[in-house]
């Protein structure tokens, strides 16, 4: 019967959760005051905030897709631009193909950039502000001189020399823009491609 008994409270013990023991009993040196541990959680170490915020603002397979497709798209119109000036400088007259062929490219990369911001989720957003911003301006300013080169192409005296600073200015931009597109990628723990140039 002695066994028995032992047995019993043995398994009442194991089958009860500690919790509900200590708030029954409450003996011993630490009673009435709750365990230190509760009242003062242990602070996150660095390593582990940096992991966390990497987990957060971690790329979706579709933002990775994205991003390759607007750095492709942001080289296209950066050679675009580096033809255009050289041919702006010996042109004669404005060759509106090549310039709606610019245009294009350059319209398709700031369409691209907003899709991939604009899939950001929430911890993404917070996370990446300051990066979004310059981001942003730099589509900006690409707009402001997109709409400065057309309205030198509309100019009744085609001036090469011109339109081939308004182009510069613009592809200069475009690398100011390509750099924050790399920093946000680094962020989302995403790997520009390699291009063969």
């Amino acid at each position: 019967m002695n066994r028995l008994s032992v047995l019993v409270c043995d398994i009442v013990l194991l089958v009860i959760p500690c919790p509900l023991l200590a708030q029954h009993g409450g003996h011993g040196a630490g009673a009435g005051r709750p365990p230190a541990a509760a009242s003062n959680p242990a602070p996150e170490n660095s390593d582990m905030q940096d992991f966390n915020r990497a987990i957060a603002l971690q790329a979706t397979p579709e933002q990775v897709a994205w991003f390759q497709r607007l750095t492709k798209s942001t080289e296209a119109a950066q050679k675009e631009a580096q033809e255009l000036i050289q041919l702006a400088e010996k042109a004669k007259k404005a060759d509106s193909s090549r310039y709606a062929d610019f245009n294009d490219a350059v319209e398709e990369a700031q369409s691209n950039n907003r899709q991939l911001v604009g899939s950001f989720s929430t911890p993404q957003q917070s996370g990446s502000k300051d990066l979004i911003k310059k981001l942003g301006k730099a589509d900006a300013d690409i707009s402001k001189q997109r709409k400065a080169l057309t309205e030198e192409l509309e100019r009744s005296q085609f001036d090469g020399k011109k339109i081939a600073n308004v182009v510069e200015k613009l592809d200069k931009t475009l690398t100011g823009f390509q750099t924050e597109q790399l920093e946000i990628g680094k962020e989302m723990g995403i790997q520009p491609e390699e291009h063969s140039q």
